[in-house]
């Protein structure tokens, strides 16, 4: 049975992330951005508020936190990359940043909408049977969707800082380059956002190990491959946020090193498409 909230936000979300990210593309219209971009940051609170309302609902169909399942937490990935975007690393005068970010969470909750569930089963009354997770889970999953938000958000900034090195290099300078910040700026904003990341999963895996200790979770060890490939994701984002420290490791490769784990994301939800391939569930 379709869920009538769940439906309408989900045709409500994608919808207006993508309009968020026409309004930014508007700039390159002209000189002068139109009277309409002004709704940028009103239409952006909005759809804010009504991507937690989505997991609002969901969690109230389960009477606790909602349990993300694939494509919710496709979803959640999608809040957290905006979140982030504003939160973090929001630059008003750059209309090619924002229409790229939002054209992308557009895209992750389009999937999010177009292949999750638009139903959900409400818990019968009286005592939860236990199917919101709790405190400790519900800190893994929101960690975990930051964290994946930050691979997004660092990725499409190096793509950005590469894309204009290139540009500087072959003394191209049209409109995208009109737009853009300087080489400085998008160094910094890939750094800030891989560090918004290491300090993400930093908390989220020792909550991870916290839950697999205190449930008694059966095979769990540290030498686990899925243990050992998020030690080695956290060490990737503590390589790129310190990476002006870090004597051989310049911006460029930097860059290359965020684009190259925003790829390993995108591949990895696409492989998740495949039948029978499993993926990992925020919750």
């Amino acid at each position: 049975m379709i869920d009538p909230a769940i439906q309408a936000l989900s045709v409500a979300l994608p919808c207006g992330y993508l309009f968020v990210a026409l309004l930014y593309a508007m700039a390159f219209a002209g000189d002068a951005e139109p009277r309409l971009s002004r709704v940028r940051t009103p239409m952006l609170r909005l759809l804010s508020v009504l991507h937690l309302g989505l997991f609002a609902v969901h969690g109230g169909r389960v009477r606790g936190f909602p349990n993300f399942d694939m494509w919710l937490s496709v979803s959640a990935v999608a809040f957290a990359t905006v979140a982030l975007f504003v939160l973090v690393t929001w630059t008003r005068r750059q209309p090619t940043v924002g229409a790229l970010v939002l054209l992308v969470a557009g895209a992750l909750q389009l999937l999010a909408s177009m292949f999750g569930p638009l139903d959900a089963v409400a818990v019968p009354p009286g005592p939860s049977p236990g199917g919101g997770a709790s405190t400790v889970a519900a800190v893994h999953a929101v960690t975990a969707a930051f964290a994946s938000a930050s691979v997004v958000l660092s990725g499409l900034y190096g793509f950005l800082y590469l894309l204009l090195l290139r540009q500087m290099k072959r003394r191209t300078f049209g409109a995208i380059f009109r737009q853009l910040p300087d080489l400085t700026e998008l160094a910094r904003m890939t750094r800030h956002s891989a560090l918004a990341g290491f300090v993400m999963l930093a908390v989220g895996v020792n909550v991870g190990f916290a839950m697999a200790h205190g449930t008694g979770t059966v095979g769990f060890t540290y030498t686990d491959p899925l243990v050992l490939l998020t030690l080695g994701v956290w060490l990737h984002f503590g390589l790129i946020a310190f990476s002006a420290r870090i004597r051989g490791l310049s911006a460029q490769r930097a860059s290359w090193a965020a684009v190259a784990g925003l790829t390993v994301l995108l591949g990895t939800l696409f492989l998740a498409l495949v039948p029978g391939a499993t993926f990992h569930a925020l919750g």
